[in-house]
């Protein structure tokens, strides 16, 4: 029989490029590595990988066995699942992960409940943008994430994972409070009105190109006078004087006086989403952690 650990260290050869790239991820040295794929050759009774220049190329055999690995491991998580089912005790390790404002805005205020709760729950949390969650969920290095896209510019989820839409976070207008803006009687923004203004932009993206397309499709005259990432980067940059901003709801932190917030007429939208491995899906600590994430979200929506 292949061993389930020489599968594991293909698998990670494999989609890391290098040797010393997958050992890194494993834990493990490169040499240890590299002893595993010698047996498993052997075991394959033909080659797996070929050297190209820095990196290894995996062979039609490795594909096969990449395949066999991802299905070892997803019979290994659902075998445990299972077991813990049987159970119902919420306990043992999880990794969450989350993007930036996620984090601030949801984890924050579930984190203290669950750890209340749920005693015996080894939490470990890790910032990271939603690609990067996504990779990390099924590599499985972490088990929940909580994620995002943009209404209308939808991810891609691979094979093995299940998404589930938390809601909808709605971006605003930041502004100056002697902005002169005309408001509509509800106090809301139509970007067409923006003609000539100064902006606080993102960094090239989804968002920011969200952003250029709107004025262009209006045949308005802006000027980029700044780009951030940060809310807070955001936020200081507008009181500064550097033009407006659109800043999403979730995680953003209380503005400084002199600053306003204003509803946009069809605003951009981002979708908040929970994410785990499909063979975990009967796991009492992801259910009950994700249970405890959308009612904090339904809480704050309400």
């Amino acid at each position: 029989m292949f061993s389930p650990e020489q599968l594991v260290s293909l698998k990670a050869v494999v989609e890391e490029g290098t040797v010393l790239a997958a050992a890194d991820r494993l834990g493990l040295t490169a040499s240890a590595v590299s002893q595993q794929l010698s047996r498993l050759q052997q075991e394959a009774g033909q080659p797996v990988l070929v050297r190209r220049g820095r990196n290894v190329v995996p062979t039609d055999a490795a594909e096969v066995l990449v395949r066999l690995a991802t299905q070892v491991e997803q019979l290994d998580e659902a075998a445990r699942a299972e077991l813990e089912h049987l159970t119902s005790d919420v306990s043992g390790p999880l990794v969450l992960s989350s993007f930036a404002t996620g984090v601030v805005g949801l984890l924050s205020q579930a984190l203290p409940g669950l750890l209340q709760t749920y005693p015996l729950l080894r939490l470990t949390v890790r910032e990271l943008a939603p690609e990067a969650s996504l990779g990390a969920v099924r590599r499985g290095e972490v088990d929940l994430a909580l994620v995002h896209d943009w209404t209308d510019h939808h991810m891609t989820f691979p094979g093995g994972l299940t998404p589930t839409e938390l809601g909808h976070d709605v971006v605003d207008l930041i502004a100056r409070e002697d902005h002169g803006l005309r408001l509509s009687r509800s106090g809301s923004v139509d970007l067409a009105d923006l003609d000539g203004r100064e902006w606080v932009d993102d960094s090239p993206g989804v968002f920011s190109e969200w952003l250029l397309s709107a004025l262009h499709q209006r045949s308005l005259d802006y000027r980029i006078a700044a780009t951030a990432d940060s809310f807070p980067s955001k936020i200081a940059l507008v009181a500064a004087g550097f033009g407006i901003g659109l800043i999403p709801r979730l995680g953003r932190p209380p503005l400084p006086d002199g600053l306003v917030s204003l509803p946009v007429r069809n605003p951009p939208t981002r979708r908040i989403m929970l994410v785990h491995r499909d063979s975990s899906v009967r796991r009492p600590a992801v259910v009950a952690v994700s249970r405890e994430i959308r009612r904090i979200w339904a809480d704050q929506q309400g």
